[in-house]
């Protein structure tokens, strides 16, 4: 079922170059608040979300610990917020992951062969402010080259995360401010004008 609110959604999706930051907050599985920025590869008629995520990662534990995720995007050409939450599905090894594998480009493929996102970084002995040299930092990137990795079918580092929303919340900045939420109840989507 198409959500009321996914025309308007596509649309600031859109005007992001259809690539849009959005923050994205879990929970830890020690129970405490994360959040991250991340990166949306896509937006579905039934506007779920999704975002590659490096399956070593933090995040990606988080989410596989309690699936339930809320993201949050700020529409500035249109002074818009939108929050959608619901109980993600991560994808590996099927249709939408190899898709979006095959839309990364190379230098953010290349994140996906390095050692773990968070594990600590050596540098050359007696110079801390030179920049990062490891397996993970391709020569050729300070001058803008890119790394030479590009197989196509996905590592098994790679994961897709996908959040079909339960809930939408959308808050106009006004002049006049305006906060509508949608949720999904029954099957049937459920609205509301609250206080901003």
């Amino acid at each position: 079922m198409i959500p009321p609110f996914a025309e308007a959604l596509g649309h600031a999706f859109a005007g992001a170059g259809g690539r849009p930051l959005a923050q994205a907050a879990t929970v830890s599985p020690a129970g405490l608040p994360e959040v991250r920025t991340v990166v949306l590869r896509g937006l579905g008629p039934e506007a779920d979300a999704w975002f590659a995520s490096d399956a070593r990662s933090h995040k990606f534990r988080s989410l596989t610990t309690t699936p339930w995720l809320e993201l949050c995007l700020f529409d500035a050409a249109a002074g818009v917020q939108w929050r959608l939450r619901g109980r993600v599905s991560v994808h590996k090894d099927d249709a939408l992951a190899r898709r979006v594998w095959s839309e990364l480009p190379p230098v953010t493929r290349q994140g996906f062969f390095s050692p773990p996102p968070g594990a600590p970084v050596a540098r050359t002995a007696g110079d801390a402010s030179a920049p990062v040299a490891g397996p993970w930092r391709a020569a050729g990137a300070d001058r803008g080259e890119a790394p030479a990795i590009r197989p196509a079918e996905p590592p098994a580092t790679f994961a897709v995360v996908r959040l079909p929303p339960a809930r939408c919340d959308r808050l106009v900045l006004g002049p006049p401010l305006l906060r509508r939420r949608w949720t999904l109840e029954g099957g049937a989507w459920k609205r509301e004008d609250l206080v901003p």
